[in-house]
């Protein structure tokens, strides 16, 4: 194998690489217009990767290569930590003579992912912080305000409505206490549940369930489809056999979900049935995947088509995201002004019916 670009292998776009990547490097784009040796390539890519561990890998790579050992060395040994799809894509791009252009791809792919989930978590910031917000000022009317209220209502002795009676009871000492320890505690607890139940059995089932809530879990499905079309388009494109581009596949995507369904597809491939065959019936399987499979026979066009897709669903997953803000943000101004405007008419209709009893 050759260790350095070739220029006349790299200088077309290749499938699924498109003009409009504003978000390319430079850098980058040197490993596609040739000049680079593999070794300076991988140490320029290692420089612009968001992960630290794939930073780290392309490095040791780089190093390796420098000090004259052989590609295939370098790709085999499991030394380097260099996860089984990356060398994947190394062979298949070294093969068909555009690795600057799959490496690119792949830099995209995650820079892509990684983008949409900022997006989402970006867009959720605001109201997940008016919510503590809305929660200390909601303790600090109950501890405070609405005592001095409950002691005019007491001096002048008011008949309390039972609206006004319910938040009263609210406000007394071992109640105001207990829901400002308890609320945070049940919080904390259900963050800490959701985080650890990544390491359980089950995840992927539960991270399906999750993914069919309309607009709330769509999100999440749609950047695992577009990392999971990125990363296969390139395997195929690279002419790994099938079975394993689906093993490297479901190593690679951070949906779990997806990765238990690429290995339970490259095992059905390997006993002889077609992609858009092995799909069938499996749940983890979405319907936009089964419809891409259909183009599975046309050879090296799949590729691209996956490729394409993968950008496709990526723009998706940004669409729903936005539309989910838009549903979230109102439904925490509702609920926080519904709170507000229940302490209001409690407290102000006995002090309308005090003052009247004055006059």
């Amino acid at each position: 194998m050759n260790n350095s670009f070739s220029t006349r292998a790299d200088s077309g776009d290749g499938p699924g690489v498109t003009g409009s990547a504003p978000h390319v490097p430079a850098t980058v784009s040197l490993l596609t217009s040739g000049g680079l040796s593999l070794e300076a390539g991988l140490r320029a890519l290692s420089e612009e990767t968001p992960s630290r561990r794939l930073r780290r890998v392309l490095r040791t790579m780089s190093h390796e290569l420098e000090r004259g050992q052989p590609l295939d060395e370098v790709l085999s040994r499991s030394g380097t930590g260099m996860p089984g799809y990356l060398r994947g894509l190394v062979r298949g791009g070294i093969e068909t003579g555009r690795l600057g252009s799959f490496l690119e791809q792949f830099l995209q792919s995650v820079r892509r992912r990684r983008a949409a989930a900022l997006t989402y978590w970006g867009l959720l910031a605001y109201p997940l912080l008016l919510l503590p917000l809305a929660f200390l000022v909601g303790m600090a009317i109950l501890g405070w305000i609405v005592p001095q209220f409950r002691d005019i209502f007491n001096d002048f002795g008011v008949s309390l409505p039972a609206i006004t009676v319910f938040l009263v009871q609210l406000s007394e000492p071992r109640v105001w206490i207990s829901l400002g320890l308890g609320v945070p505690a049940v919080v904390l607890l259900l963050t800490a549940a959701l985080v650890g139940s990544r390491f359980l059995p089950g995840h992927a089932a539960r991270l399906h369930a999750f993914q069919m809530i309309p607009l709330i879990g769509t999100p999440s499905r749609m950047r695992g489809l577009s990392e999971f079309c990125s990363m296969l388009g390139l395997l195929v494109s690279g002419r790994i056999p099938l079975p394993e581009a689906l093993q490297m596949t479901g190593a690679a995507v951070h949906d779990a979900n997806l990765r238990q369904g690429a290995r339970r597809l490259a095992a059905r491939i390997e006993q002889g049935e077609s992609l858009e065959r092995a799909a069938c019936g499996l749940p983890q399987i979405s319907s936009e995947l089964r419809h891409l499979f259909r183009w599975a026979p046309r050879g090296d066009a799949f590729g691209d088509i996956l490729l394409r897709a993968g950008e496709v669903f990526s723009t998706r997953s940004r669409v729903q995201a936005g539309l989910a803000i838009m549903l979230i943000q109102p439904l925490v101004f509702f609920g926080v002004g519904l709170f507000l405007g229940f302490v209001v008419l409690a407290l102000f209709l006995p002090l309308i019916k005090l003052l009247n009893g004055l006059a």
